[in-house]
């Protein structure tokens, strides 16, 4: 017995699909547009980003059937969701020259756990804040040593990587290329983006680092991680040591170092 599976519209990328329900409007290659934003009495045409086809919006009558575009002609084009959504997030990236930058919380060394003994209470030590940074240059498609990031984003003589992520993660030959080379590395995931989403969505996921509440940005390699973790390290033992949590300190807190004030790179990568 065949199990028909109906598809709705608030599926998130992750299922998987072969629909596209994004194209250019006129050809114009900064107005994307969702086939949910398409009235047909307007008389626009829309193509394809991709191999630059013309499309034809499809939208069934059916509540319970996805629009999407189709190639007015047969073509072998692979377009796909995915790779519109990869297209309009480095676009916009491009256009706007900023992004939600967040802070990086780092653990202390494993010996100091040992020693210290883990304690929920104690707060990590957190390198830089969450911040919309705006930078001097966005590029994408910039070779480096034989790899291709999705965007090489520059600010002064600092450089930042930032991987799109839709439905395949970065490999592990590019992360290791990525430690390698020891430029901060930030993965954007756009993975949980409803199928009705729009450029304007893309956007402020882009712009504030939330998607349904939930953080969307997250640090791959931090270029000054190894710089900041004996603060780290610092930054733990101080506060236990300051709650009296530390055996050889306990109920003797006036034995404790003065406290010191946690400093922040102002820059974030």
């Amino acid at each position: 017995r065949v199990r028909r599976h109906w598809t709705t519209p608030n599926v998130p990328i992750g299922d998987a699909m072969v629909k596209n329900p994004y194209g250019l409007r006129n050809n114009i290659p900064t107005d994307w547009v969702s086939v949910y934003e398409v009235n047909k009495s307007d008389g626009d045409s829309f193509f394809c980003a991709e191999c630059g086809g013309k499309f034809i919006a499809v939208q069934p009558s059916d509540p319970r059937k996805q629009w999407f575009f189709r190639h007015e002609r047969l073509s072998d084009c692979e377009a796909s969701r995915e790779t519109a959504i990869h297209l309009m997030a480095k676009q916009i990236l491009v256009e706007e020259r900023k992004i939600m930058l967040p802070y990086l919380v780092m653990k202390p060394e494993p010996e100091v756990y040992r020693e210290y003994k883990y304690h929920r209470e104690i707060k990590l030590y957190q390198l830089g804040e969450r911040k919309l940074y705006c930078f001097d240059a966005v590029q994408d498609e910039v070779w480096m040593d034989g790899k291709v990031p999705d965007i090489v984003a520059v600010s002064g003589n600092r450089k930042l990587l930032i991987e799109i992520v839709v439905t395949h993660d970065i490999d592990e030959d590019k992360l290791s290329w990525i430690r390698k080379q020891n430029i901060s590395t930030l993965r954007v995931s756009l993975s949980t983006l409803p199928y009705t989403a729009t450029k304007d969505d893309v956007k402020r996921c882009l712009m504030t680092g939330w998607q349904n509440n939930v953080n969307i940005m997250q640090w791959v390699h931090h270029a000054k991680k190894q710089e900041h973790q004996t603060r780290a390290n610092e930054h733990y033992i101080q506060q236990v040591m300051e709650k009296g949590l530390a055996p050889q300190v306990k109920n003797q807190k006036e034995e404790a170092p003065p406290s010191k004030r946690v400093s922040r790179d102002r820059f974030l990568f």
